[in-house]
């Protein structure tokens, strides 16, 4: 039996329904030395943080992301709110020697990115920021052959990220 990792998912709307799919899901694509427990899915609205946690398969809810930090039995911090609030979650989450895992963008300001950074090293904590496509194959690929020397040395580089989930013209700039 592999070792377990409690995990708490602050924040419960399109990323936190995209991280709460990749941990029931995670164990198809890779062997893993440790299996995810979804424990709790924290969220400032009750009603719609119950319903996600019934929805997305989390063994409790919580509406007091505080609380949730504090918790003993709560081994990582996954951040998928708005950018403005990563900064205080993920120090908090750090003070309280939790691995603190962050969505993109890490914070609203490089400063509030530094003093992250800062927390997180101060408290000797994993962290890690969700830049979820540097696992996808093509990337593994291209970093292969670079480092085979198949493609000879290189000296620029220009790449493109495509991306056609929003095509509505009328979808707000994000």
């Amino acid at each position: 039996m592999n070792k377990e990792i409690n995990v708490a998912l602050i924040g419960y709307k399109f990323m936190g329904k995209a991280h709460s799919f990749a941990y029931k899901n995670v164990s198809l694509f890779f062997d893993l030395p440790i299996n995810p427990v979804m424990k709790v899915i924290c969220g400032r609205t009750e009603k719609a943080v119950s319903q996600a946690k019934e929805k997305f398969g989390w063994l409790e809810y919580e509406t007091d992301w505080k609380k949730v930090v504090e918790r003993k039995d709560i081994d990582l911090i996954d951040i998928t709110t708005p950018p403005n609030a990563h900064k205080e979650i993920a120090i908090e989450a750090a003070k309280n020697g939790k691995i603190v895992f962050c969505e993109k963008p890490l914070a609203s300001t490089l400063k509030d990115a530094y003093e992250m950074l800062d927390a997180v090293e101060k408290y000797n904590v994993k962290h890690a920021i969700c830049f979820n496509y540097r696992k996808l194959p093509a990337i593994g690929l291209a970093k292969k052959l670079i480092e085979q020397g198949k493609i000879g040395k290189i000296y620029h580089m220009r790449a493109v990220y495509l991306q056609d989930w929003i095509v509505d013209p009328d979808f707000p700039l994000v």
